[in-house]
């Protein structure tokens, strides 16, 4: 005994499917030149909507005390993606049309221009996928700033009173804009420099902010800046990347539309935050 199963199809609709089946993968090929021209075309509208965002953010930034939105920052992150796979992609776009014969109908290699034309139409529906993401309402958000950090101190040495109190109240005049401590190692610099800052974590007052900071003698300006940065909410994988000059913009920027104070603790030698030509009116104590 046997079983047989049998299907049955009319020819017209067998022979329909097959026509679609080889007019989309022929598509791969034939319409190659077509479909990079095409590519290009969503290419350059992707880096213009790229190039629209990056404004804003930096605008936006520049202004105020705001920072780039994560999801803003994963797109363009993505772009930067889909452009290199772009580059990669054209590189081979001369070799790739001239394997073309039969005036662009077919190829001397059918598989490796298959694999390439689908490769193009498939990075065609992404950069029009990632487009069409890039309508951001707000591209920013404010900065958040934060509060005192109370340090662990000993208890104050005997005749700091009177001396924390002078530079306290020296501190709360207006024009006073940058006041130092200096003296021999041991003497209660830092212990004092403490006591001032902690003294803020009760009496904030109209600042903004407050920032502590260790230089030491190994003078590291990219981590004194790194430090700077986090307390005031810029610090990201991708800002890490800047250089120093840039890192200094980002941070002036912030600080500029700030009354802040800024400890800079254990300095050894002129220390300068900002770059080049760039200055701003700073609250420092500086041990």
């Amino acid at each position: 005994m046997g079983s047989c199963l049998s299907v049955s199809m009319p020819c017209d609709q067998v022979v329909n499917q097959v026509s679609q089946c080889l007019s989309v993968n022929g598509s791969y090929i034939f319409n190659l030149s077509e479909n990079l021209a095409a590519l290009h075309k969503e290419m350059e509208v992707l880096k213009a909507k790229r190039d629209d965002v990056q404004a804003r953010v930096s605008r936006e930034e520049f202004t105020g005390r705001r920072q780039m939105l994560a999801q803003v920052q994963v797109w363009l992150k993505n772009v930067l993606d889909i452009e290199n796979q772009f580059n990669d992609l054209l590189s081979s776009s001369t070799v790739e049309l001239q394997r073309l014969c039969c005036c662009g109908l077919c190829s001397k290699n059918l598989k490796t221009s298959y694999r390439y034309g689908k490769r193009v139409i498939w990075m065609l529906k992404g950069v029009k996928s990632t487009t069409s993401k890039g309508e951001f309402d707000v591209v920013t958000e404010q900065v958040h700033v934060t509060e005192v950090e109370e340090i662990p101190i000993q208890p104050t040495i005997v005749g700091h009173e009177t001396l924390l109190e002078t530079v306290w109240n020296r501190l709360m005049e207006d024009g006073v804009g940058v006041m130092g401590l200096y003296g021999m190692g041991g003497v209660g610099k830092t212990t004092l420099l403490a006591q001032i800052n902690n003294k803020f974590t009760k009496a904030r007052g109209s600042f903004d902010v407050v920032i502590w900071v260790v230089v030491s003698k190994s003078l590291d300006i990219l981590k004194i800046q790194e430090d700077i940065a986090k307390k005031l909410g810029l610090w990201s994988e991708e800002w890490d990347q800047n250089n120093e000059y840039r890192r200094a913009i980002g941070i002036h920027n912030v600080l500029k539309r700030l009354k802040f104070v800024l400890f800079l603790d254990d300095i050894w030698a002129k220390c300068s935050l900002l770059a080049r030509e760039m200055s701003v009116d700073a609250w420092r104590l500086m041990n």
